[in-house]
């Protein structure tokens, strides 16, 4: 069961406002969702209203400590005593966020929840947009025309793979996608490249690029909402032996196996030099050294190492885009990546499963295998978003980083 809080105007909320926040809080009674507000008057009283109509669970987090201040139309009352700041609850107490209109006790919720990683979503407040101009990696705010969009907008947040969220308009949202996207993200020369692509699989991709995968993240999220995340790069680092997700994987690619390196031993990825970190694997291991391209990817592993285990609330998942592209044409590429051929190969197999690029790369270019493989990761990881995804194994493993190790196609 997911949490949504509704924010908005207290006593200074208009007759338009208050009836946005009934048809808000009827709309997430009826997927389930439990409404949380500030308990008082105004956009809270009526997003308590709608879903008290419509048989819904709504909290109320007053800011005394009189449980006789709060509207009555609340499930629950919650008296916290804490003042203006009982916002910060409210934030903490919710997946996610509706902002009917804006107050300034709305914009310090909004901050709040921009800080913390819960998405928002704006009804009747497209001025908030320009609040976007720093942003700090939490999913980016989005913007409705109203109740019905704002609920499937949440939907499509918290509930992905059951989402049915009406084509973007990014006319209304300064040129941000509305609907949910996915970023596909491969190592690149100086950091990463990123291929931005709609939920559904198909479409134009959109490339960024930056020096570390935070930042990555950050600019993609300027740009749309993110429903999953996928990064050609292990997540869940074994401390000793081999990972069932490379083995696997490798033995579904066949004569492309070696396209999947060992992923290293957590405490080699530790160590400062080449030697070291090699004598370390084979303690760890029982015998098996590193490899100089595993070590070499060290920095790449680690960036992606620390960004998962930050507590981000994005879906963040390994994938691998030569199963990627194999899944999309039925069998392994015969062709090698960086070479022209194989480039014109990916390029034919992204076509024929609906995804383009932009008609300015250069399939002749240094990089434009990186680019490629990003735009297999972001097929993948759409299919992860709606749900239809495989993953490597499964259950996957799980080691002392708590982290799944599983790769997704």
């Amino acid at each position: 069961m997911s949490y949504v809080g509704v924010v908005g105007p207290g006593q200074g909320a208009t007759a338009e406002l208050v009836q946005l926040a009934v048809e808000v809080g009827r709309l997430l009674a009826r997927q389930g969702f439990v409404v949380v507000t500030g308990g008082l008057g105004g956009v809270m009283a009526g997003a308590a209203r709608g879903c008290s109509e419509t048989g819904g669970t709504s909290i109320g987090l007053l800011p005394g400590d009189d449980r006789a201040t709060a509207n009555p139309h609340l499930t629950l009352t919650i008296p916290t005593g804490m003042g203006e700041m009982r916002n910060a609850l409210l934030v903490r107490s919710s997946d996610a966020i509706i902002a009917v209109g804006s107050s300034w006790g709305t914009l310090s919720e909004i901050a709040l929840a921009r800080r913390t990683g819960v998405p928002v979503v704006l009804v009747e407040a497209d001025h908030l947009l320009t609040l976007e101009d720093e942003t700090d990696g939490a999913p980016s705010l989005v913007l409705a025309d109203g109740p019905e969009q704002a609920v499937e907008q949440v939907c499509a947040l918290l509930r992905p793979e059951r989402s049915s969220a009406p084509a973007a308009d990014p006319s209304g949202s300064r040129g941000r996608m509305v609907d949910p996207w996915v970023l596909g993200a491969d190592g690149s020369r100086g950091g990463w490249v990123g291929a931005l692509l709609p939920i559904s699989g198909t479409g134009e991709v959109r490339l960024v690029s930056a020096p570390d995968i935070r930042t990555l993240v950050d600019r993609a999220t300027q740009q749309a909402t993110l429903a999953a995340v996928g990064i050609d790069t292990p997540i869940g680092l074994p401390e000793t032996g081999p990972r069932r997700a490379d083995q696997l994987a490798r033995q579904r690619l066949g004569h492309k196996a070696s396209s999947v390196f060992n992923t290293p031993v957590r405490d080699a990825l530790s160590a400062e030099t080449y030697a070291e970190a090699r004598a370390i694997s084979v303690e760890r291991t029982g015998g098996t050294s590193l490899s100089a391209q595993s070590y070499g990817l060290r920095r790449a592993i680690l960036d992606v190492d620390g960004f998962v285990r930050s507590g981000t609330r994005l879906r963040v998942v390994e994938v691998h885009p030569e199963l990627s592209f194999a899944r999309m044409a039925g069998e392994p590429l015969p062709t090698k990546k960086r070479q022209v051929e194989g480039a014109v190969e990916r390029l034919g197999v992204l076509r024929a499963s609906g995804i383009t690029v932009p008609s300015s790369v250069d399939l002749e270019g240094r990089d434009v295998h990186d680019l490629l493989d990003a735009a297999a990761v972001a097929w993948s990881a759409a299919r992860v978003a709606r749900g239809e995804a495989d993953r490597i194994p499964d259950p996957p493993e799980r080691f002392g980083d708590g982290l799944d190790a599983a790769i997704w196609v």
